[in-house]
């Protein structure tokens, strides 16, 4: 099968809300995902992950920390995820280029959204670290 490598950002604010991204089109099309995208060759998994945000919303990150890795199988790929946890950098406003929608979601809300299928463990697992993710950042 094969493996497909990416890097994501759990970006927080500074109200304990995070960022999720619509995806705009391909397969997975109507979807939440975090920000990210694959790693190139070459690339350490956080240099991805400042990359695609950049690519993707049009801000920098500040503050990015390894929070959690994520294995899952597709029916036609194994998706290997490093997830960050991060800030965007002072003064900039997330904009993206390839979701339909962004939205900055609550602990309450977090679920209230239709998940990739690699996203929902994880998700369910943030919503228990929750206050540990808010306090530290």
């Amino acid at each position: 099968m094969r493996q497909v490598t990416v890097a994501a950002a759990f970006i927080v604010d500074g109200s304990d809300r995070m960022l999720a991204c619509r995806r705009s089109d391909g397969d997975q099309a109507g979807f939440w995902e975090l920000p990210g995208g694959k790693v190139e060759p070459g690339e350490t998994p956080e240099q991805a992950c400042v990359r695609e945000v950049r690519e993707e919303l049009s801000c920098d990150l500040e503050s990015l920390w390894a929070l959690e890795h994520v294995e899952h199988d597709y029916p036609d790929f194994h998706l290997s995820m490093d997830v960050f946890c991060a800030r965007i950098a002072a003064g900039q406003e997330p904009v993206s280029s390839v979701h339909d929608e962004l939205r900055w979601l609550s602990r309450d809300e977090l679920m209230d959204v239709a998940w990739l299928p690699a996203d929902v463990d994880l998700m369910r697992n943030l919503q228990t670290w929750w206050g540990a993710i808010f306090e530290e950042h």
